[in-house]
């Protein structure tokens, strides 16, 4: 349960949160989630996929975890996936008398950004300019593919800040940075405390849950929720039409497909002993049906997360055409790393068929390229069928070599 203490600042009413239930009732949850696809879970009453073409202006009409209001005088209220009101005030405007958790001037000079997802979504603005004000990661430069990020880095213009584990991180680095805005995940169960640090040290955070959406439109649409914090808001609208619908039409390139020419694909990765997959009813499972895949898992067996065993995984994906396994290139390399994780993967058909597939070091990076990473998905099914080749070169995918 949420804990307020209320205080009064500058003519606004500043609230002082603490976390002390919100992430206990997720602390089953693993930072491989993130490694889902088209993360999030299915939830009833999905809104529908028809196009950004209302004349909703630049409301948000997808994203479920995440609002933003227009105020007067160029000023914007955005609630934060953990229901924090974050008032987003112009440089020289008068910050209005309401009630709000922080206030932010815009557009932010100094960012620390907690994940390479949230970087990908202000990549997405298209304005290398927004890249000045990228004041740390925690992410080292040889692990970036984002050039400006990688040469501010490496020149000191970005500082460091090593997050091994929610628990590692170097608050004093953090406070001596003196960011105007954290923007952080939720992700493992240790981030409240690390929230509740942010807190007394009276530092400025927003928290971002884009992952945990229940499409792939929702997840994108947080692009809004960075560019508010730049006053990019008209650019983000943009990107935001112009993704979607290049992506509507690329889902009807796999219309044609009859039903029983569809590949079955699986997808999963191994960690500790136990796969985690996606469920029959989750983002993934939905965005394979799309590009005209059969997913391993049937509709009814869960929108989130499922934890089996390597056998059970083997009983339900050996006869998949094609093996997704949700990992990078840098931690399973090649086929004797993916036999390390088990040895049952040497009987799977799209194993023996040299249809395994790993993530590109840079499918978290660009986030937002939600198309692109469809267009590739479209690619590897469509390889799989008689008759039909892939249709251009993988940007996000890469086959496991030998």
């Amino acid at each position: 349960m949420m804990v307020a203490e209320t205080t009064k600042h500058g003519g606004i009413i500043m609230k002082k949160k603490g976390n002390t239930g919100f992430f206990a009732e997720r602390a089953g949850l693993l930072l491989l989630l993130v490694c889902a696809f088209w993360s999030g879970c299915a939830k009833k009453g999905e809104r529908e996929e028809a196009g950004a073409t209302d004349s909703d202006g630049l409301a948000v009409r997808y994203a479920r975890h995440f609002s933003l209001d227009y105020l007067p005088d160029g000023v914007k209220l955005v609630t934060d996936y953990d229901g924090r009101r974050c008032l987003l005030v112009p440089e020289g405007a008068k910050v209005p008398p309401m009630e709000a958790d922080l206030i932010v001037r815009t557009p932010v000079r100094r960012g620390f950004f907690m994940s390479t997802t949230h970087v990908g979504l202000l990549e997405a603005l298209g304005d290398e300019g927004l890249y000045d004000s990228v004041a740390a990661v925690t992410i080292p430069a040889e692990e970036w593919v984002i050039g400006p990020v990688t040469d501010g880095l490496r020149s000191g213009r970005i500082q460091y800040i090593a997050q091994n584990n929610w628990g590692s991180l170097d608050i004093e680095a953090v406070i001596r940075l003196r960011p105007d805005i954290i923007f952080a995940g939720t992700v493992n169960p240790g981030a409240g405390d690390i929230f509740a640090r942010f807190d007394e040290a009276g530092l400025n955070y927003a928290v971002l849950g884009e992952w945990l959406e229940d499409s792939n439109y929702a997840s994108l649409e947080w692009i809004k929720f960075i560019a508010a914090f730049y006053n990019r808001d008209d650019k983000a609208d943009a990107v935001f039409r112009r993704q979607t619908a290049r992506l509507d039409g690329l889902v009807k390139l796999a219309a044609d497909i009859p039903e029983d020419e569809m590949p079955l694909v699986a997808c999963g990765s191994v960690y500790g002993g136990v796969v985690y997959a996606q469920g029959g009813d989750s983002v993934t499972a939905r965005e394979y049906r799309k590009a005209g895949g059969r997913y391993f898992l049937e509709e009814g067996t869960g929108g989130g997360t499922l934890r089996i065993t390597p056998e059970e995984f083997f009983d339900k994906a050996r006869d998949a055409d094609i093996l997704i396994y949700n990992s990078m290139i840098r931690y399973t390399p090649d086929k004797a790393a993916l036999l390390a994780e088990s040895p049952l993967f040497s009987l799977f058909k799209a194993f023996k068929s040299d249809r395994v597939y790993v993530l590109s070091p840079g499918y978290y990076m660009n986030s937002a390229k939600i198309d692109v990473k469809f267009e590739d998905t479209l690619s590897v099914f469509r390889s799989a069928l008689p008759g039909r080749d892939a249709h251009g070169k993988l940007t996000f995918y890469e086959k496991l070599p030998d």
